[in-house]
Formats: structure tokens, C-alpha cells, sequence
């Protein structure tokens, strides 16, 4: 039976949001009528006493929620019940048309439309139907709109929020699939924490609530401290920074000759030394298949962590990394960089040897040369760039 959703209270002291604790799990039979469809739909073929009960409570559940009985049939042959368990347990209630949608929020269909796919829930033309979820997403938007927000600037980070949240999803996914996987021939083991799983897509959005605000607040220190050393910058955001880009040697090559997902763990080896060394000020931007994008107002702090990126492939036994960095005006837009140091940093790496970090000569003046010593690398044209430019490569003076 589906446990009816309960209203969440506000604590009186911090005014946050407090999910009550879930009742327990009651699994009364099925009606007679229900049994004999569950039956002649094969749904509790070979199963009796308790094992023919928990699946029942199971069948129970997805009915109460909406299921059809073929539905279930499908579920079962492929054994999927768990997963449809779980599916049931996320989705928000309600059942509202895009129409619908518009006149409770005040938001115009089309614009409700084109925030949803900003946002990465996605709106098709087909009739659709959306739930309570979805209504307070439209609810988010006139509700930036009412702050004078920037509408630009509210679409652009809604889609850096979309793209982003896919990645959370595919993670946290991988983590749901290997239960899931446990209990593919018992889905009532999955009954057992269905009742939790909405408690948890709670927390981790309180969790990525915190992360987001405890993140701006550092920024908006950051952009204090740029706006008051570059009062004199003509373009919104424009600041001096070192951007790095470091490439796996040979990843086109190993991946004619490796299984794609073992291309794929190489790939997500390089994002988590990548995100396990980029430490303020230093800031992973981006990772692009076998490369990954480092930016820094800190040029050294830049240089530390390129050099230990490289060393730690290295040690990892990943494929040869390499490591490009230019220094220069750039402009922070929609959670990534753009200017001339993002096209240098490009190029730099690209002729830069396997295992090496290479700089232009204006990062290189930027180094405390105290700490890290550089050699010529030659002179070099670069794709896109005009003029040949004096690259270096550069090492840590002293090694812990």
C-alpha cells in the first residue's frame, strides 16, 4: 500500500525544512480480486509463505501507486519490480498539463517550456503531464523574475545547474544500480528502504543546498577583493588569471584498444585526481573526455597543482598527461571561462611533451621563481595565434 505523503514542519527555532519520519510500512493483502490477476498474471509463480507475501507486498504497492497490472507483468519478466519500486518512491504526486502549469504560476507556456529544458527537466509538445516537482520549478522562475534578476543570466545558470545535476544523477545511480542489482530476483528487499529513498533525495538536496550557498560566499568574497584590485577592468567579471589545461597522451589510441568502459574509468580516474588536487584557489572548471580544465587568480598555486597532476597520473599508471598554462584577462560566463589565456592554455598543450608542464612566458613571469625553476621550451607557433610564442617548462625547486 502507498504511504501517503506527509507535510513537511518548519522547526521554530531554524525555520529549515524537517521531513517527518516515515510511518511504518503496513502491507495489508490484496483483494480477492486483485490476488487472482496477480496470480493469472504469473506475478507469484513459484513463490509460497513468506517469500510469496513480501512479493506480494511489493505488487500491493505499485497498484496502490498507479501501476497497471501489465505494467507489472513487463516489470516482472525483465526483473525490474525493484526498479519500479524505487522509481514510484521518487516521484513527486500531482498531475498537472503545461496549461495548467502556466495559470498557477503566472509563467507564459513557452517560457515554462524553455526553463524546463534549461533546468535539464525537459518539455515536450505531446501532452505531457507534470507533477508537484515540476510546478515549483515554474514557481523558482517567477520567483527570480520578482528579484529583478538578470533573465540572461538566470537561463545561463540554469543550464550549467541542468548539465551539472545529469553528472550528480549519473553518480548517484551507479550507487542505486549495484543495490539494485542485489536484489534483481528479490524485489521485496527493495520494499524494505523504498519508504527511505525519498528521505534521502531530501538530504542530498539539503546537502546541495548548503554546498551551493557555502560556495557563493566564497565568490562573492573573491569578486570583492577582483573588483576592488581592478577597478579599471572595462568588461563585467574580467580578471587576471592563469587557466591550465592537462591531456591524456595517446586516449584517441588506447581507445581502439580498450573496452569503452574501460576508456570510461580512465577517463573518470583523470576527473577524480583532477578534483582531488584542485584545492582553492585553484578551481576544476571542466573536464572534456581526457582532458581537464584548472583555473587560478594564483599563478603558483596553478603551477603546484598541474605539476602534482601530471606526477600523480603517473603514479596511477594512467597514460601519459601532459600540462598547458597561459596567464591573461579572461571572463567568467555560465560556470566556464573565455579569452585569450582558455585558447593559449589550449594550444600550449598540445605541443607540450608527455609528463611536462609548459607555460607562456607570461605565466612563467607571474612564477615565484623561488620555488619553481624553468627552462626555454623554444619558440613555438600555436594554432590560432599570430605571433610565435616563447614557451617554458617548469618544476618545483624543492620536493617533500
Amino acid at each position: 500500500m502507498r504511504i501517503p505523503r506527509q507535510p513537511r514542519r518548519i522547526t521554530p527555532r531554524t525555520g529549515r525544512l524537517v521531513s517527518p519520519p516515515p510511518r511504518p510500512l503496513r502491507r495489508p493483502g490484496p483483494a480477492p480480486t486483485q490476488l487472482h490477476e496477480f496470480e493469472a498474471a504469473g506475478l507469484l509463480d513459484g513463490l509460497s509463505g513468506s517469500d510469496r507475501s513480501a512479493r506480494m507486498g511489493v505488487l500491493n504497492t505499485l497498484i496502490e501507486d498507479g501501476v497497471s497490472i501489465d505494467e507489472l507483468r513487463v516489470a516482472s519478466r525483465d526483473n525490474r519490480l525493484a526498479h519500479l519500486l524505487l522509481e514510484h518512491a521518487l516521484a513527486p504526486k500531482g498531475r498537472y498539463g503545461i496549461d495548467e502549469i502556466s495559470r498557477k504560476t503566472g509563467v507564459t507556456v513557452e517560457d515554462t517550456r524553455r526553463w524546463f529544458r534549461a533546468i535539464g527537466r525537459g518539455a515536450s509538445e505531446d501532452g505531457t503531464f507534470y507533477d508537484d516537482g515540476d510546478l515549483d520549478l515554474a514557481r523558482g522562475l517567477k520567483q527570480y523574475r520578482d528579484l529583478g534578476l538578470d533573465e540572461s543570466g538566470i537561463f545561463a545558470a540554469a543550464r550549467v545547474l541542468g548539465r551539472n545535476l545529469w553528472t550528480v544523477a549519473d553518480a548517484a545511480d551507479a550507487l542505486l544500480q549495484e543495490r539494485l542489482e542485489a536484489t534483481r530476483d528479490h524485489p521485496e528487499v527493495a520494499l524494505r528502504y523504498a519508504v527511505e529513498v525519498r528521505r534521502i533525495a531530501d538530504f542530498e538536496a539539503q546537502i546541495l543546498a548548503h554546498l551551493i550557498a557555502t560556495t557563493l560566499r566564497h565568490q562573492l568574497r573573491s569578486d570583492a577583493v577582483g573588483i576592488a584590485r581592478d577597478s579599471n577592468m572595462q568588461v563585467r567579471g574580467a580578471q587576471e588569471i592563469g587557466v591550465c589545461f592537462a591531456d591524456l597522451v595517446g586516449f584517441t589510441l588506447l581507445g581502439e584498444q580498450v573496452a569503452p568502459a574501460d576508456l570510461g574509468r580512465v577517463a573518470e580516474r583523470l576527473d577524480g585526481l583532477a578534483t582531488d588536487l584542485a584545492l582553492a584557489p585553484v578551481r576544476l572548471v571542466k573536464t572534456i573526455g581526457d582532458a581537464v580544465m584548472l583555473v587560478s587568480p594564483d599563478p603558483n598555486a596553478l603551477a603546484y597543482s598541474a605539476l602534482d597532476l601530471v606526477q600523480a597520473a603517473r603514479t596511477e599508471g594512467l597514460p601519459p598527461l601532459r600540462a598547458g598554462i597561459a596567464w591573461g584577462t579572461a571572463v567568467p560566463s555560465a560556470g566556464d571561462w573565455f579569452g585569450r589565456p582558455v585558447n593559449m592554455a589550449s594550444r600550449v598543450v598540445a605541443v607540450a611533451p608527455s609528463h611536462e608542464v609548459v607555460v607562456t612566458g607570461e605565466f612563467y613571469d607571474e612564477l615565484d621563481t623561488d620555488e619553481f625553476w624553468g627552462e626555454p621550451a623554444g619558440s613555438h607557433r600555436l594554432k590560432g595565434i599570430d605571433a610565435p610564442q616563447e614557451l617554458f617548462g617548469i618544476g618545483r625547486r624543492y620536493v617533500a
